[in-house]
């Protein structure tokens, strides 16, 4: 038997097998009543074993790892992974709870309350696709939209911990001032928290100056006018880029993940700063 014939039979045994489980599936879906069910929820169920077994509905292949593989044993098993992320969600949960920071936002809020009701919401067996929350607070990163399901939630919450964890480093009152003057009723409005205040580090940053004030005086607002203004688009990326280290430095954040979290959001800057310059001053970047 050639290899290609070989394949061509792993793929037909695949097939049946997989086949069989969605139809174990169905039957547990609807508590044994039938294996037939409407056509949308067909394919939700189709979605969640997906997701369970690590397979792109969308893409023709299927991953040699399933290919040799005992179909129900291997669904059981990574089911059993997505109960324990699910487990991990209420820690990361609970942790951002106890430490969201002391700056108010009815969004964080809402969003918080909303994520502590997903373990109960979230049908891992049958929906294991489905995100089952309403997300009011926007991240100055966004999660992929290419995770589904516990795996987006829990890339949701770390975000929401490097967040969480900058502004901590800060007076809240700091914090407050610097978010007023970017978007005076942020309280009440879907505002990321940490885009403002982590732009302004950066920028005293630029300046050599210390991070944690947060504030310019004008001759500090001219100095970095003047920076920025004489430099290349490529030197004004390096030193951003060198900006969002200093300030982890100075903050002494040494997490990887943060460091590179805050390292993107400088990345993001530039063309920002390239239209506000165009007038002559920054107000528009650093508030």
């Amino acid at each position: 038997m050639t290899d290609e014939n070989a394949l061509a039979n792993d793929f037909d045994a695949f097939q049946r097998s997989f086949l069989r489980l969605l139809e174990r599936r169905t039957a547990i879906y609807t508590m044994g009543d039938s294996t037939s069910v409407p056509a949308h929820t067909a394919a939700d169920i189709l979605l969640s074993v997906c997701f369970v077994l690590g397979i792109d509905p969308g893409d023709l292949e299927v991953p040699e790892r399933l290919l040799h593989v005992n179909l129900e044993d291997e669904f059981r098993r990574r089911l059993a992974q997505v109960e324990r992320k699910v487990a991990l969600a209420g820690e990361l949960w609970k942790a951002a709870v106890a430490t969201m920071p002391l700056i108010p936002s009815t969004a964080l809020r809402d969003t918080l309350a909303a994520i502590g009701d997903f373990p109960r919401a979230y049908d891992f067996r049958s929906m294991a696709h489905e995100i089952p929350v309403m997300f009011d607070y926007p991240l100055c990163q966004p999660v992929p939209e290419s995770l589904l399901g516990v795996e987006y939630i829990n890339e949701y919450l770390r975000r929401l911990l490097v967040e969480f964890d900058f502004l901590r480093r800060f007076e809240p009152k700091a914090c407050v001032r610097v978010i007023e003057r970017s978007s005076p009723d942020f309280v009440e409005l879907l505002v990321n928290l940490y885009e403002p205040v982590a732009t302004n580090a950066i920028g005293r940053a630029l300046l050599g100056a210390d991070p944690t004030s947060l504030e310019f005086a004008e001759d500090e607002r001219a100095e970095l006018v003047r920076l920025l203004g004489r430099a290349s688009a490529r030197e004004r990326e390096r030193m951003l880029r060198e900006a969002a280290q200093a300030t982890c430095d100075a903050l002494g954040i040494g997490d990887a993940g943060a460091r590179e979290y805050l390292s993107a959001l400088a990345a993001e800057l530039p063309p920002r700063i390239e239209v506000a310059l165009s007038p002559g001053e920054l107000r528009g970047v650093f508030v």
